[in-house]
């Protein structure tokens, strides 16, 4: 096992390798030189920090405390040429800041020439080194075909700096374009202007947000292809800056502070910044900056590894960022068939798959790595991949950001996916889904964060090892549980989320530490079955929401009278960490010991609340006790019981027709409940075999009325 070197701006693939000062250009190049158990180390960059910034969670503004910007242009139509129209164009492709963004439709006579230009007001940019902009073409343009003059005379005539686009520039893409002039921008600059160096001839162009930043080295040094954080530890895209404004990112066609938002807490931190390592375009999702065909091997993978200095790369101290400007192109691609790779501390943006899988490949591990406003892995492998302190902020995919695939190989390995203390933020689709079919050997998700997403921020829909996860502001539920029996979960927090905060889809499971409290409030369901469906729970220590503005629903589930399901419930123990304070929720009606006075010496006592969907056919029940019964002897079980008023009917009951001599079927041995104040009543019966019959209490008609039933219980027989 040994240590690689690779330095994707300054190294030389003529290098091997093997040492700093022989470090590789490429990730193409290192593979043919590593082998299983190598560790490929990557030059990368720390993040900066400058002042503070107000965060809000939901939002997608980010407020700096102080400005490190100076805005060019960020509304308004420019001054077009002759043969040019220009327009404010507040229509798709929609701006990435403010209401508008500069539209130049260059007519069939033009050619080569200025197009337009925008007067920015007297600006000293003498603090500033680099110029940072969006831009967008309805047709491919070829490198250096276009390019941005700031110019000292309000007429756009005058050029100080220019900047060619040497990038090629793919059709219908917004592409962030941040140059570096190197030196000083000019002391007195009046306008920016866009000029073609080949002919734009019936070609139509869009520019926005287009400002002045700091040098690279700068610490507070901000641009489009930057990254932002509140933490050091979550990195967001940049959508727009504009002062102290600053909105974060999602998508290519994601409109100005449109953004899935910030699911931290709200308040000021410290501004941190990650700039990338690498910024390249590419022409479609299968052009990839980086590719690796290397592989390891069990216990021996090869891993690529981010983040080291740039001086000697003997201490990594940072981050590498590799960024792809305009979501067309990928990040690095891992074709080695057999796989036994690791990622690790590596960042991703502006690029349509981060990581390349091959679907077969095993033993792939994605840990402490970044993706931000990217899509997901090109693939989902099907056999057991780990990611592991890995950040997802407002990606896209297919179905879910992490969708395991169906497959029996995980039974065939007694290995599955394992996903660990991972965030995905903002996703245009679910977060996690761990689908039918793939309990053999189960999945594991632990410690993840999935918020703040379009779809779910769960779908569990086979038994897996799912605990301390949290889902907060998904937009069509929380976590969904769906055809799943026997499911375990753990210290699950589900708050803010609309549809459900747990949704039960013909699901049977079990939660023990639930947080449903959100902050503020909700009236969304804090658990809830949807129409069609069946759903139980049983959940113990269970935190709740249960204000009044909005007013709580702690349960949806279901009306047997409205062509619903029936016999949903949960079964809440220990609600809000008290021991004495246990409820069932039915769909007819509620049944509970909290705060619940029995008769001295009982212990325990229930209250039943029916609703109005508890009638005599299918009342409110509760099974209250078993009792073991000797054959040919009558039996005696006496509960007190008592109404808080009349108007319910009520009933102890054991049902007929299952032991000899116990009813008949359709037959139950029964005793109304009456009274108003504790009141003793006797069920009896005399069965003709050794049995154990279940009592229960039922009561049916009032939904303001209840019933209460204690012990102490007195049995003879």
């Amino acid at each position: 096992m040994a240590n690689k070197f690779v330095d994707l701006n300054n190294g030389s693939d003529a290098n091997n390798g093997s040492t700093f000062a022989l470090r590789k250009k490429t990730l193409s190049s290192a593979a043919a030189v590593a082998v299983a158990g190598d560790v490929i180390r990557v030059m990368g960059k720390p993040s900066t920090s400058s002042g503070t910034a107000t965060w809000t969670k939901g939002s997608p503004l980010v407020t700096l405390s102080a400005a490190m910007n100076q805005l060019l242009y960020g509304d308004g139509a420019w001054t077009a040429a002759a043969n040019v129209t220009a327009t404010a164009n507040t229509t798709a492709p929609t701006p990435k800041q403010g209401s508008n963004s500069s539209k130049l439709v260059c007519a069939a006579g033009f050619t080569t020439g200025k197009m337009a230009h925008f007067a920015t007001g007297a600006l000293n940019l003498s603090s500033y080194q680099q110029v940072s902009f969006w831009i967008q073409s309805t047709a491919a343009l070829a490198a250096n075909t276009l390019r941005l003059d700031l110019c000292s005379d309000v007429a756009g005539n005058t050029v100080v700096h220019s900047f060619t686009i040497n990038v090629a520039l793919n059709a219908n893409q917004w592409t962030a374009v941040t140059f570096d002039n190197g030196a000083a921008l000019g002391a007195t600059i009046n306008a920016v202007r866009l000029h073609a160096l080949i002919s734009m001839a019936s070609k139509t162009v869009l520019v926005d947000n287009i400002f002045a930043a700091k040098a690279p080295s700068a610490a507070d040094c901000l641009t489009l292809n930057s990254l932002i954080s509140p933490d050091n530890a979550v990195f967001y895209p940049v959508q727009s800056v504009s002062g102290t404004t600053v909105y974060v990112d999602a998508q290519a066609a994601t409109a100005a502070t449109l953004a899935k938002g910030y699911r931290g807490a709200t308040g000021s931190t410290t501004f941190y910044m990650l700039q990338p390592t690498v910024v390249s375009i590419g022409t479609g999702n299968t052009v990839y900056d980086q590719v690796f065909s290397g592989n390891g091997s069990a216990g021996n993978p090869i891993t690529i590894s981010g983040g080291w200095n740039t001086t000697d790369m003997s201490t990594q101290d940072g981050l590498t960022l590799i960024d792809r400007r305009d979501w067309a192109a990928s990040g690095i691609n891992l074709t080695g068939a057999t796989g036994y790779i690791t990622v690790d501390k590596m960042m991703f943006g502006h690029a349509a798959f981060p990581l390349g899988l091959v679907s077969t490949a095993r033993g792939y591990n994605i840990n402490n790595s970044g993706f931000a406003g990217t899509g997901s892995f090109s693939t989902m492998p099907t056999r057991a991949v780990n990611v592991a302190g890995s950040n997802f902020i407002n990606c896209t995919g297919t179905t879910a950001i992490l969708n395991i695939p169906v497959t029996g190989n995980y039974k065939t390995d007694n290995l599955n996916w394992s996903i660990t203390n991972t965030k995905i933020w903002g996703a245009a689709v679910a977060g996690i889904k761990v689908p039918l079919f793939v309990a053999a050997a189960p999945a594991t998700v632990t410690g993840c964060d999935c918020s703040g997403s379009t779809g779910l921020g769960f779908d569990i829909q086979s038994p897996c090892n799912f605990r301390s996860n949290t889902a907060e502001g998904n937009s069509l539920g929380g976590i969904n549980f769906q055809a799943i029996q026997g499911q375990v979960s753990y210290g699950l927090t589900a708050r803010g989320n609309t549809v459900g905060e747990i949704v039960l889809n013909n699901a049977d499971v079990e939660i023990y530490g639930l947080d449903t409290a959100t902050v503020g409030g909700s009236a969304v369901p804090q658990i809830m079955v949807p129409s069609s469906v069946s759903g139980h729970a049983v959940v113990s220590d269970w935190t709740q929401y249960t204000g009044g503005a909005p007013a709580a629903v702690l349960t949806s589930l279901g009306s047997p009278g409205t062509g619903r399901t029936a016999g949903n419930s949960v079964n809440s123990q220990r609600e809000g960490g008290v021991a004495a304070n246990n409820t069932t929720y039915t769909d007819y009606g509620t049944v509970t010991t909290t705060g619940v006075v029995g008769q001295p010496g009982s212990g325990i006592a229930w209250k039943l609340t029916p609703d109005t969907d508890a009638l005599s056919g299918g009342p409110l029940s509760i099974p209250v006790g078993k009792v073991a019964c000797p054959a040919n002897m009558t039996t005696y079980i006496t509960y007190w019981a008592k109404l808080s008023a009349a108007g319910p009917t009520a009933q102890l009951r054991v049902p007929g027709g299952r032991y000899p001599g116990v009813g008949s079927p359709g037959a139950d041995i029964v005793a109304a409940i009456s009274a108003t104040a504790f009141t003793q009543y006797t069920v009896s019966f005399t069965p003709t075999e050794n049995c154990v019959v279940d009592v229960f209490a039922d009561v049916w008609g009032s939904t303001t009325q209840n019933l209460v039933v204690s012990g102490p219980v007195v049995v003879s027989q």
